[in-house]
């Protein structure tokens, strides 16, 4: 398979990933290793992305395409991902695009990054939802998301924290036209999940 760049400056962003300690995209390393059956574990400026790395190029395209103004990211985990997408937003000139992540775990080993690097991310520790996902934990919450959404140009938010489909659910009804939701590693039925996807590649 021959894939074509979107953004012609990649190389920056490839050679900041690492699976297992091997490159990611030769000889289709990453991809090769789990049709073998096995594991591999993708990271970027040393930080762990529960990703495919060739998420990359689709990501790519969906920021140049769309330029989107601030990154609202549910569910930071280690932080490797948030680099990610901060070092595409830069790629693609958009330097003074926001990219604020949650999660109620601190990403201790993105923050040193942020701060030392001085990048354009803002790291928040904080419980968004409530115990059982059916609402924001406060009104407050809920009205700072939505004024950051609600700013002019494209908001693009990423839900991956504890439960990707409550979060698009509470979340999606404070977008705007133009702006763009996605939820990662979502599937609608648990018995579709078993047979068709649980240990196989992800195909929607």
């Amino acid at each position: 398979m021959i894939v074509v760049l979107y953004n012609n400056n990649m190389e920056n962003v490839k050679n900041k990933m690492s699976c297992s300690g091997q490159n990611c995209f030769e000889n289709d390393y990453f991809n090769s290793v789990i049709r073998d059956g096995s594991i591999s574990h993708l990271s970027y400026n040393g930080l762990s992305v529960e990703q495919n790395p060739n998420i990359v190029y689709p990501f790519d395209k969906l920021i140049s395409q769309n330029k989107p103004k601030r990154v609202l990211e549910i569910g930071t985990f280690a932080g490797g991902l948030t680099l990610i997408i901060r070092d595409l937003l830069d790629n693609n000139d958009l330097h003074s695009s926001d990219l604020i992540t949650y999660d109620v775990n601190s990403p201790q080993y993105l923050i040193p990054q942020v701060e030392s690097d001085k990048l354009n991310i803002v790291v928040k520790v904080e419980n968004l939802f409530s115990g059982d996902y059916t609402e924001f934990i406060s009104e407050n919450v809920k009205n700072e998301l939505s004024n950051f959404i609600q700013q002019d140009g494209c908001t693009l938010v990423l839900c991956d924290g504890g439960v990707k489909k409550n979060e698009f659910n509470l979340i999606s009804p404070l977008l705007k036209v133009g702006d763009i939701i996605m939820a990662h590693d979502y599937c609608y039925d648990n018995a579709k999940f078993e047979t068709e996807i649980k240990g196989k590649f992800w195909r929607s």
